[in-house]
């Protein structure tokens, strides 16, 4: 184990210039990755250990700021829940969750308690079942890891994929039930909405004409209070392929129009899967936008190849957070 744990501190040393993984946070574990401060200036997050030049996506803190859950995917084909957790003073190195790495996972969001953990699986959802429909899914902490992830499924035949959920339990999706195709119709994806019940869930409605489009609206993200929804769309006129909207609800019970979150949220690429930091500081992003890396004056060389070609920005996305909209 002391092995280990020196060859986490080495390889982010290399990453970061110096071994943050060495420094204990323990009045502040989050210290790692974020400042004090949120910032109006989007930053990518922690380049090297989280943003790789892999595709991450959908970044989410347990309240106590301990564990990080995130998605990796690759190229859209597999994609698998990676967690790292503070312990022993120190982050480790990001791992599969425990349920993970089988079946394609996606879309990790934690309840305001952080017992219970939503995903998006295409994982069979019953013994005469290949798989393959994204379907809303959910585990429960048992001891000190997670129990048996079981289905939540809205209409199990259609795809459903990035949960959020209030503090009252309500659901918010989406889902391309518009669609008669067997695969996932991501033109039709919209956002959904799924109150809950004393016995589970009623009746998923889709959310009103100022918040979806006729174009691909999707990864919903709900405020804890159910104040505002922030989502991604393709619809025209934003700034790049997908940017982020928001709506407020407000005291007619009704949802405000979508307004576009604009720069510097918004780039000229894909910006899609927000999340909130527990403490509703900090608004998590993915984008697949680039960061241009100058060219060695000396001439480029093997290594500056890997770094642009292999690293955070290289077109892929990563995992970017920003202050989050006041209410």
């Amino acid at each position: 184990m002391r092995r280990f744990l020196w060859v986490v501190g080495f390889m982010v040393s290399g990453l970061f210039g110096t071994s943050l993984c060495a420094q204990r946070y323990d009045a502040n574990p989050s210290a790692f990755f974020l400042p004090d401060e949120a910032s109006e200036t989007a930053k990518i997050m922690a380049s090297g250990f989280i943003s790789t030049g892999l595709d991450e996506l959908s970044g989410v803190f347990t309240p106590d700021y301990k564990e990080f859950y995130y998605t990796v995917s690759h190229r859209n084909e597999f994609s698998a829940l990676l967690y790292t957790r503070y312990e022993g003073g120190i982050w480790r190195y990001p791992e599969v969750v425990e349920f993970s790495g089988r079946y394609p996972d996606a879309d990790p969001f934690l309840s305001p308690c952080g017992e219970v953990l939503y995903f998006s699986s295409q994982r069979p959802a019953g013994e005469n079942d290949s798989g393959g429909v994204w379907n809303i899914w959910q585990v429960k902490r048992d001891g000190g890891g997670w129990g048996d992830p079981s289905l939540l499924a809205m209409n199990s035949l259609r795809h459903e994929r990035f949960p959020s959920v209030t503090q009252k339990g309500d659901l918010y999706f989406y889902a391309d039930y518009g669609s008669s195709l067997v695969t996932f119709d991501f033109q039709k994806a919209n956002i959904y909405r799924a109150e809950k019940s004393e016995t589970g869930y009623v009746l998923a409605e889709k959310l009103p004409a100022t918040v979806n489009s006729a174009y691909a609206d999707y990864t919903p993200l709900i405020a804890p209070d159910g104040s505002f929804l922030i989502f991604a769309s393709r619809r025209p006129g934003g700034r790049g392929q997908s940017d982020l909207y928001i709506s407020y609800w407000q005291e007619d019970g009704s949802w405000s129009e979508a307004v576009n979150l604009g720069s510097p949220v918004n780039s000229t690429d894909s910006d899609h899967y927000p999340l909130l930091t527990p403490d509703g500081k900090f608004l998590f992003f993915s984008s697949d936008r680039r960061i241009l890396s100058p060219k060695p004056a000396e001439g480029a060389t093997y290594s500056y190849f890997k770094r642009v070609g292999l690293g955070p920005g290289n077109g892929f996305n990563d995992i970017w957070f920003i202050q989050a909209p006041q209410k």
